[in-house]
């Protein structure tokens, strides 16, 4: 899987760090969201789902 595989963003909150959330396909049609945070040096896993289906709005 190279990056282009992948979709996401950063946001920065008003109040904290900076936030990424990242989908990657699996290779069962699905997705694997992975959430993070910037604690200064990297990003820290703050959390991941597998998410069946995606929208654009």
């Amino acid at each position: 899987m190279t990056d282009g595989d992948t979709s996401g963003f950063v946001y920065e909150p008003a109040r904290g760090p900076k936030r990424r959330v990242v989908f990657e396909p699996r290779s069962d049609g699905d997705y694997l969201r992975t959430t993070a945070v910037w604690n200064g040096c990297q990003w820290r896993e703050t959390g991941r789902e597998v998410v069946t289906d995606l929208q654009r709005v």
